[in-house]
């Protein structure tokens, strides 16, 4: 209704301009007075035409350089703009603004992956004239990781002086995805070289008792030199020593997704260790690797041995954004039914609270090997942290912290 109120308003003050025009020259008269009019008339005539000329008659289409797009990255994109009506347009503003998940800004290289969040928009101005299509591109670069869907664009003109303006929205759709980047990771299996997928000894009794790897709990045949007095007496029931020989050569990648939207720069971090070690570990044909996510939109691959499985995890990891509303207990007591008994557990976390440092006491003396990688870039390490750390390793987890110092060397460096 109001822009049928503002168009009939534009109408009236160009029917206004006509007469005013129109008479001054009938009753002055003269050649300076008629030469006004004429030359003022095809002025006129192209602002009434513009009134009434549908800028809805164009449509547009995205093109993409490169569909297959890795964080910090850029892609060009050509934008190509049709219309039937081939009425002469003396210019156009085309705005394009995208959405919020593209807000992000980020910049790899030297050092720690940095994310800014700042307001992407780009602004062309082209001539059209009487053509019936026009094409421009432009780049976008530091890309962040996420599925985007790029909305609408805008498009403006006008005539000569200003007095008629029209503005339309143009959908030409756009979707694409920027997956993790990865680099190289070196592993290290422990001081002693056992739990690294070899095979079990196939009589339990053949151990080497130097080699203690964790705690469990007491299970019939096993040696009462094994039993850990100390661990025994501070739970009040039988605790075993667990050795390196024990170790299953399954593993799970367990990823938090359960972090602040506040630890940006760490999220993405430990999304892009998460890929980089799910795709060596997944290249070592002696170790059996599961992927499992935990959070709002948690997943779970069993036994990852395709490639087909690997691009699952990747898009999945694509798409992946923090959730600051589950608890690390919860999510992990859902999914621990799934996991398999003795596998390895190697959880990257962008944190280590209380909820995190109880719920791997529980798992570590099931007989699991537990490793928890804790990516933290500006927190500070304080003593609390420092207290979970300590807490965990009696219990026979290995805590490892990257900082920023791991992503200044050109690969990861690791023991799992």
């Amino acid at each position: 209704m109001k822009r049928k109120l503002f168009r009939a308003g534009k109408v009236g003050l160009l029917f206004i301009l006509f007469a005013i025009l129109f008479s001054y020259a009938m009753f002055q008269g003269g050649f300076v007075s008629w030469f006004l009019f004429y030359s003022f008339l095809p002025f006129l005539v192209y602002m009434g035409g513009l009134l009434f000329y549908p800028l809805d008659d164009w449509t547009g289409a995205r093109t993409l350089s490169s569909g297959l797009i890795e964080s910090g990255e850029a892609v060009d994109i050509e934008v190509e703009l049709r219309r039937t009506i081939p009425f002469p347009l003396y210019f156009m503003k085309v705005k394009e603004s995208y959405p919020e998940t593209l807000h992000l800004k980020v910049r790899t290289g030297e050092g720690v992956a940095t994310v800014d969040r700042e307001e992407k928009t780009v602004e062309r101005m082209i001539f059209p004239w009487f053509r019936r299509k026009v094409r421009f591109h432009y780049r976008l670069d530091h890309l962040p990781r996420g599925s985007h869907q790029l909305g609408e664009m805008y498009i403006r003109t006008g005539d000569f002086f200003g007095f008629v303006k029209k503005e339309a929205a143009i959908n030409a759709g756009g979707r694409f995805t920027v997956y993790p980047p990865s680099r190289n990771v070196t592993l290290s299996f422990g001081s002693k070289g056992f739990g690294q997928g070899k095979s079990a000894a196939a009589n339990v009794k053949e151990r080497h008792s130097n080699m203690v790897a964790g705690l469990r709990e007491y299970a019939p045949g096993d040696r009462i030199s094994w039993v850990d007095w100390k661990a025994t007496a501070r739970k009040n029931k039988m605790m075993t020593k667990e050795f390196e020989q024990e170790k299953s050569s399954e593993s799970v990648l367990v990823l938090s997704t359960l972090s602040s939207p506040a630890n940006t720069a760490e999220f993405e971090g430990a999304v892009e260790f998460a890929y980089s070690l799910m795709l060596k570990l997944t290249r070592r044909e002696t170790r059996q690797l599961s992927f499992l996510s935990l959070g709002k939109a948690g997943k779970y691959v069993a036994s990852i041995h395709s490639r087909r499985q690997q691009e699952m995890i990747r898009y999945h990891l694509a798409e992946v954004y923090p959730d600051e509303t589950g608890n690390f207990e919860e999510e992990m007591a859902k999914g621990h039914g799934r996991l398999p008994a003795q596998a390895t557990l190697m959880i990257i976390s962008t944190d280590l609270d209380d909820s995190i440092k109880n719920s791997l006491l529980r798992l570590s003396p099931s007989g699991r090997n537990v490793v928890l990688f804790v990516i933290m870039f500006h927190k500070e390490w304080d003593f609390t942290k420092q207290k979970h750390v300590r807490e965990l390793k009696e219990y026979g987890v290995r805590v490892q912290v990257l900082t920023e110092k791991a992503w200044k060397r050109p690969e990861f460096e690791v023991e799992v």
